[in-house]
């Protein structure tokens, strides 16, 4: 068997039905077993510095204290997991904006009920909304006590209220002071970028133990019906790996809701150090990162209130232990709620940028991404900016690309004396071998010369696969027929199926290509008929993929015709030329003795 045509085999199948699709697999399934490292007393604020320590405190060690202002607390429904209490019925609601961002807070419980991005949709404001149909508020605080999570659902006072920042105050006659600010950066800044911290006093006289501290990052759904589940997902950063927790993998828990908000043993847990916990569909993230590492990530499925989409919500632990009386204790975060754009997310320091999930090819992915931006900044339309990106990857292959047609265009003449040599040694493996290689020397043909080029390539197409599938530049723009790049380009609807304009041509285009393409003489049927299938299988995967990726595969495959046939016309001229100049030569042989003769008779 020939190898160029068994490696090319693999590299299609895999690249067409493996690897394009890898992702869509769920992930293994693994719990992160590394030990929580000791947390120093830097990593919470202390108003005047108490060296206590802050390792875990078992239930069972819980002292008075904690227990007398919670037992009083849960008599008067000020700590609780009612999400539909009359607290919350009697809530108000208060936002806080910027030029990008609406963020719209409830002060049942101090956190924010929803986030409306004003800008992401062409400038205007985008139909997605973050924790939109959410049971529970994004930044919501909740303490972990015997075992179980108690929401501190209680009705907050506002302490201070400007255009870009808001401070909750909460004062039990127990005792327990809680404070909760929110801020937003200038538009000149990073504009989706929250600031928020927690402030918890015991103004009471015993110590308060806090077995530790929860904040819920709130609940995204899928940006729309046809996104995939992989799309979906809570990500956590350990300082060395990323790990990524699909919904499909939580997706039989019980869905998170007003009666089981505590349940520590519902969803997936990961428990370890975590610099930073993301929640993200295709193209929002919510990005939460903090000077106290996390110490437990809770995954968990959540439906909307019509019980009819299914989102995906976390739970994320941080140590936050004793307070002596009198003293206090802070909690500060970073919340990065926006769009997946990679340089915004790479600005943010950390590696939170590994949100992108641009997988084993991340450097090419980044590259391309880069080169199609600055094209972007000289084209103003993403359509033909990967237009343009596809012809200059083209043009810089070109000579690789070209080699290999001329080595398929000198494999497919030597098909005659191929069949000839495997009809003489059919009995006689090795010695057609070694008459096979001879054959192709003595052509000056290198049967793996038309399988390099495509394997150099490859690392090229699967970091713009990775790359064009989650950025969110591609959301809303619009491309000749195409109204929005990051979608499917769907012209019509016939009978409930989609009529999808740019995959059918690339199918075709594709089919095109291959029926052009020279066949190898030593290629077996099977290898032939994976070829002719190839474009149809393309056609299936890619179907409903967004406009950008196939547009980029449309735009490669036209050139490669182009190429092909440039090739193809290049060598047919070659060889009128050649029997130009043997006739010529002929003639020239027989002409000059009679000129001699001529010259002699003279």
């Amino acid at each position: 068997m020939d190898t160029k045509n068994t490696i090319l085999g693999i590299f299609f199948i895999a690249a067409g039905m493996i690897i394009l699709f890898m992702q869509s697999k769920s992930m293994e399934e693994s719990q992160m077993q590394t030990s929580m490292s000791e947390v120093s007393s830097a990593s919470v604020t202390d108003n005047e510095s108490i060296s206590a320590g802050y390792g875990d405190t078992d239930a069972t060690e819980e002292v008075n204290g904690f227990n007398e202002v919670f037992e009083v607390a849960d008599t008067n429904n000020v700590v609780a997991n009612e999400l539909d209490s009359e607290i919350l019925k009697e809530s108000r609601v208060y936002s806080i904006a910027n030029e990008y961002l609406e963020v719209k807070l409830t002060d049942a419980g101090a956190a924010i009920q929803e986030i409306n991005f004003l800008k992401a949709k062409r400038g205007e404001l985008d139909s997605f909304v973050f924790n939109k149909h959410g049971q529970v508020s994004s930044l919501a605080l909740s303490f972990e006590k015997s075992g179980r999570l108690k929401l501190l659902n209680v009705g907050y006072q506002v302490e201070r209220h400007t255009e870009d920042q808001i401070v909750f105050i909460y004062k039990s006659e127990d005792g327990l002071v809680v404070r909760r600010s929110f801020a937003l950066n200038e538009s000149n800044e990073e504009p989706y970028l929250i600031t928020h911290s927690s402030t918890i006093r015991n103004d009471s006289e015993q110590d308060l133990i806090f077995k530790n501290l929860y904040l819920n990052l709130g609940t995204v759904f899928p940006i729309n019906e046809k996104e995939l589940e992989h799309f979906l997902t809570v990500g956590t950063f350990d300082g060395n790996k990323t790990k990524f927790t699909p919904i499909n993998k939580v997706k039989d828990s019980r869905a998170l809701s007003a009666n089981n908000f505590g349940d520590l043993n519902n969803g997936l847990i990961q428990e370890g150090r975590f610099d930073w916990v993301s929640i993200q569909n295709q193209y929002y993230v919510g990005l939460l990162s903090s000077s106290i590492p996390a110490k437990r990530v809770q995954v968990l499925p959540v439906y909307d209130e019509n019980e009819q989409e299914l989102g995906i919500s976390s739970n994320v632990a941080f140590s936050f232990d004793t307070i002596a009386s009198k003293k206090n204790r802070s909690l500060e975060v970073k919340f990065y709620v926006g769009p997946k754009e990679f340089k915004r997310l790479q600005g943010l320091g950390n590696y939170q940028d590994k949100v992108m999930q641009f997988g084993w090819f991340g450097f090419f992915s980044k590259l391309l991404l880069y080169f199609m931006s600055l094209i972007h900044s000289f084209v103003p339309n993403w359509g033909w900016s990967i237009v343009i990106m596809t012809i200059i990857i083209k043009l810089i292959f070109w000579p690789l690309t070209g080699k290999a047609a001329e080595s398929q265009k000198g494999m497919a003449k030597i098909q005659a004396p191929m069949a000839e040599l495997k009809k003489k040694y059919e009995k006689n493996p090795q010695k057609l071998q070694q008459e096979t290689m001879k054959l192709f020397r003595e052509h000056g043909v290198n049967p793996l010369a038309g399988c390099f080029p495509v394997l150099i390539q490859m690392p090229i197409f699967l970091g713009l696969f990775y790359m064009l599938r989650t950025a969110a530049e591609l959301r809303y723009e619009s491309f000749l027929w195409v109204a929005d790049l990051s979608q499917a380009d769907t012209i019509a609807v016939v009978a409930g199926f989609p009529i999808n304009l740019f995959p059918i041509l690339m199918g075709v285009t594709m089919f095109y290509q291959m029926q052009i393409m020279p066949v190898s003489p030593t290629a077996d049927p099977l290898q032939q008929k994976i070829f002719k299938f190839m474009p149809f299988i393309f056609l299936v995967f890619l179907y409903n993929f967004s406009s950008g990726l196939v547009i980029y595969w449309t735009t490669q495959n036209i050139l490669t015709i182009i190429q092909q046939k440039m090739i193809h016309n290049k060598k047919e001229s070659i060889v009128v030329d050649d029997d130009r100049v043997q006739n010529a030569q002929s003639i020239k042989a027989k002409v000059s003795p009679l000129k001699k003769k001529s010259r002699n008779q003279g």
